[in-house]
């Protein structure tokens, strides 16, 4: 186990001492024990919305339990965060479709948990490595009219092709698209955000934060990403989401700014 996911696996303990916070309030957003939303925040105070989509490189044995203590944090900065969990199992089209599902659902549901209308325009979307991937891809589906949104990807999957190409991960890309590009390039060009990068609408401003020391996802899939980027000097993959990192308020600033 690498030092990156030592430290990932001690944000998960941390989380799950997050658990039983009376704060955090769940929401489902359809049938499976796997789709809910967890809410941290105070609605009534909050002065932006956003919603985190956690990372894990598609696994099922990854839940959002390691990303509960940057959501903790972000909500002590004073914004309503809405954490999101989602389908590992059986690949895509389940985490995609979920996390679709997830963002409409919070969106319409924020009036109702008392969230006010400065809140709810000053909408943030995020999302940690896969996370990454899928709210770039999400916004690739976007249609070009609607409300502004800030999109801030940290330490993303952009390239859903080249992964497969180079069997990074142990090959977890493959297993989650469960065909090579050649056997169904469809299913590739509907959730690669490489693939989707000119369809994101000009109302989505992007910008992608990565350590250039990350060891799991290499940076240099953000640099060729056609986005605006934030490179992190000296930072690892879990520095992005550890807010007892040095580059914690720094990365705070990034996603709220």
């Amino acid at each position: 186990m690498s030092a990156e996911d030592e430290r990932i696996a001690e944000l998960s303990a941390a989380g799950a001492a997050l658990a039983a916070d009376a704060n955090v309030v769940c929401h489902d957003y359809g049938g499976s024990p796997e789709q809910y939303v967890e809410v941290h925040g105070d609605p009534a105070t909050a002065s932006a919305t956003v919603i985190f989509v956690h990372g894990g490189y598609f696994r099922p044995r990854t839940d959002l339990t390691h990303a509960r203590p940057l959501a903790a944090v972000l909500a002590e900065s004073g914004v309503l965060v809405a954490l999101v969990e989602y389908r590992r199992s059986g690949g895509q089209p389940h985490p995609l479709d979920d996390v679709t599902a997830a963002i409409d659902f919070v969106c319409a549901e924020l009036p109702d948990w008392g969230v006010g209308r400065q809140a709810r325009e000053n909408l943030v979307v995020s999302g940690h490595s896969a996370g990454g991937c899928l709210v770039l891809a999400w916004a690739g589906h976007l249609p070009e009219v609607g409300p502004r949104i800030r999109l801030r990807p940290l330490a993303p999957v952009t390239d859903l092709l080249r992964e497969v190409a180079g069997g990074l991960a142990d090959g977890a890309v493959l297993d989650y698209m469960g065909v090579r590009p050649e056997e169904d390039l469809a299913a590739y060009l509907r959730h690669d955000p490489r693939s989707r990068a000119a369809l994101i609408p000009s109302r989505v401003e992007v910008r992608s934060i990565h350590g250039d020391a990350d060891g799991i996802v290499d940076v240099g899939f953000s640099r060729v990403f056609p986005a605006a980027r934030t490179e992190l000097p000296g930072a690892d993959h879990a520095d992005v989401i550890d807010p007892d990192s040095p580059y914690s308020a720094q990365v705070r600033r990034l996603i709220l700014g």
